[in-house]
């Protein structure tokens, strides 16, 4: 017996004593590099997946309400964050963000506020922003520090944690701006 048929063989008897006991796994791929990839340890870089600001407008109640979600599947966690700008002028925007690794743990989102050229609103303004970032599943505890202009308003810290196949996520938060707040976390599998 070669070897592609013995490597047949024992996927045959892995998925036969699989589906006896009621679980369901699948292998990509053919061959000994099939099976290498459903045990690998590769994740994906950290990056700035997709961040969107609405438009800004008058309002007198303003609260710099945020709301979090963390998600881990394989070996990445994807972290939404979402919150509400109080602009110092009426000709300021949200501008585009940056996203970078610090060190193994320790992520930074800078969301910049930029006098714009548009005509200038009746009031300094407020906006929203949603920002999801992708970070790799570690065995340390993550930390991702949210900045406005360079100074840090929010950090959040969390826990990661990966099986073959699934992962969980704890996360938390420390508020560093003075302006009221409303903040809600989320977290799942």
């Amino acid at each position: 017996m070669n070897r592609r048929h013995l490597l047949a063989v024992v996927v045959v008897l892995v998925v036969v004593g699989l589906v006896g006991t009621g679980s369901v796994v699948a292998f990509v791929g053919t061959g000994p590099e099939g099976l290498g990839s459903l045990f690998s340890d590769t994740s994906d870089p950290p990056a700035l997946l997709h961040f969107e600001s609405a438009g800004a407008h008058c309002t007198e109640n303003f609260v710099a309400n945020s709301s979090t979600s963390v998600v881990t599947g394989g070996e990445n966690t994807e972290i939404t964050y979402s919150r509400n700008v109080s602009l110092p002028g009426p000709s300021y925007a949200i501008g585009g963000p940056t996203f970078e690794r610090m060190n193994e743990s320790t992520y930074v989102l800078n969301v910049p506020i930029e006098e714009t050229e548009k005509a200038p609103r009746t009031c300094p303004g407020v906006a929203r922003y949603n920002g999801t970032m992708r970070i790799p599943v570690d065995e340390e505890p993550w930390h991702l520090i949210i900045k406005h202009d360079g100074e840090t308003i929010t950090t959040l810290y969390g826990d990661s944690n990966r099986s073959l196949l699934s992962g969980s996520a704890s996360v938390g938060q420390s508020v560093s701006a003075s302006e009221p707040t409303a903040n809600s976390t989320t977290s799942s599998a």
